[in-house]
């Protein structure tokens, strides 16, 4: 057969299996190498075909305390066959589980309670009583494996196990055996060269002129897995989308996570009666308050859009507006609470931002929704905007994102008019999908901030975005914290690879 290249360490260990099957353990003390060592030159041996590695597990059972039924039998045995309710609770203890013994032992047909004349008594039913089991448990102390236990004494094992009275533990072992082609291997390395040049070899080579061999190194062998450290999927998705918006003249701002209502609804023209800020949508801040917020300036402004339209000819809801309403400090529920600000700080001038960051919502947790998720928002600030500059916009934003194209389907919000739903084609799964909403600020948003330059928005959400690239079902696996999915497919694919 063709020789195999062979590293020193596979050959100590094919060396070791020479005279039989040897267990990982025996391999380590006979070779003097480490544990880990061995361990990978078994998986570089078992692929070249030169051992085989068969492992078996096995349990082990082993009692850590006594339960407290044996414990009440024996006190009544002790008693004569009676003893009281009242000296049993105080003998066993009500901390250790009196009540739970007593069901198990009337359960089990040895004891009987009768009311008696100080009381309720514990009468003996059967002079046996906790035998078997005591003789189970004297069995386990030394620890025994699960296999040798009796078909009939199972359940009461796995009982014993779920009340913590029995300790199980799994063990594997691995038996490692040499095979043919190993040991016309390991019988023919004498002749495969040293493993490194050395200063002494080279002086040798000059000195004598005889030449020397190395050792053939096999470049097909496979590779221990490699698992580096990286950011979590969302984080690099978030980075990518940071990269898109800047590379389109875009700044990015952020906000705090805590927001009054007042930029969170009210700036936004939604009324203080709308559903969406009702507590089943809605994480608001228990018994505090943003006290700055007066009706005065912009806030006076926005509470007149909301009760008459203000200046914008429109008619507003037509109700009372409540400055303690606004006042109410919540958890944002979108980031426009953060581009809104930016649209007053921006006072009309030509604006490009965007914020990416985390959202709340009090939504029932499902395959497709979750409490906390990442928001992708922007605005521009500009003379002459329209929904065709909007359409352009996230064209060439989702375009950068591997979507070949954008629809915007008509919707409702209370902050934009005309308003619309994103819709982007992805060519990975070949089709349409929703990704989030988009429009013009209404006069209602921008005027009582003195803002009347027009003003497109868009938010959309990132963690479905993240879904379909990874072609995932579930949403909550993005946050379960599994080292082996982060690790097989926490890779998002690269933009390159979506176009």
């Amino acid at each position: 057969m063709e020789k195999t290249p062979l590293h020193p360490i596979e050959r100590k260990v094919l060396a070791s299996l020479a005279d039989g099957p040897k267990l990982l353990e025996a391999i380590v003390a006979s070779t003097g190498l480490l544990p880990d060592q061995v361990r990978r030159s078994i998986s570089w041996l078992s692929s070249k075909g030169l051992v085989t590695a068969t492992e078996a597990s096995s349990t082990e059972l082993k009692a850590t305390g006594r339960p407290a039924e044996l414990t009440l039998v024996e006190k009544v045995k002790e008693m004569g066959g009676e003893a009281s309710v009242a000296y049993l609770r105080n003998a066993v203890g009500e901390d250790k589980g009196f009540s739970a013994a007593m069901g198990r032992a009337i359960s089990a047909g040895w004891v009987e309670v009768k009311e008696g004349m100080m009381g309720q008594i514990v009468l003996l039913k059967d002079k046996e009583a906790g035998r078997s089991l005591e003789a189970l448990v004297d069995l386990l102390k030394g620890g025994v494996s699960e296999a040798s236990v009796a078909p009939e004494q199972r359940s009461t094992v796995a009982d014993l196990v779920k009340r913590g009275l029995v300790e199980r533990n799994e063990s594997k072992t691995v038996s490692v055996a040499i095979t043919q082609d190993g040991t016309e291997a390991v019988n023919s390395v004498e002749d495969q060269g040293f493993d490194r040049l050395t200063s002494e070899i080279l002086s040798a080579v000059r000195a004598t002129g005889v030449e020397v061999k190395l050792r053939p190194i096999d470049v097909a062998a496979s590779a221990p897995a490699f698992h580096p450290g990286r950011r979590h999927p969302v984080k690099e998705l978030i980075a990518e989308v940071r990269e898109v918006y800047l590379s389109m003249g875009f700044a990015e701002i952020a906000g705090e996570a805590v927001q009054p209502a007042l930029w969170n609804f009210d700036a936004l023209f939604t009324p203080q009666d709308h559903p969406a800020r009702e507590l089943q949508d809605t994480f608001y801040v228990k018994g505090m308050r943003d006290e700055s917020i007066a009706r005065t300036g912009e806030v006076a402004n926005i509470a007149a859009a909301h009760e008459s339209g203000w200046r914008t000819g429109s008619k507003g809801w037509r109700y009372k507006w409540n400055v303690e309403e606004a006042r109410r400090l919540v958890l944002r529920t979108h980031n426009t609470a953060v581009t809104v600000q930016a649209t007053r700080d921006s006072k009309g001038a030509e604006t490009r931002v965007f914020s990416v960051a985390r959202v709340y919502r009090n939504e029932n947790l499902d395959y497709k929704h979750l409490a906390e998720l990442h928001q992708m928002e922007g605005i521009v600030v500009g003379e002459g905007l329209s929904l065709r500059d909007l359409m352009g916009v996230l064209t060439k934003f989702y375009g950068k994102l591997g979507m070949s194209g954008v629809k915007l389907w008509p919707s409702y919000f209370p902050y934009t008019e005309p308003s619309m739903q994103v819709m982007v084609y992805y060519d990975k799964v070949g089709k349409w999908l929703e990704m989030g909403g988009a429009g013009m600020f209404r006069p209602e948003v921008t005027w009582p901030l003195g803002v009347k330059t027009p003003v497109i928005a868009w938010g959309c959400g990132l963690e479905r975005l993240l879904m379909l690239r990874l072609g995932m079902d579930d949403i909550r696996e993005l946050y379960n914290n599994d080292l082996r999915w982060l690790r097989e497919r926490g890779e998002i694919a690269s933009t390159q690879d979506l176009l």
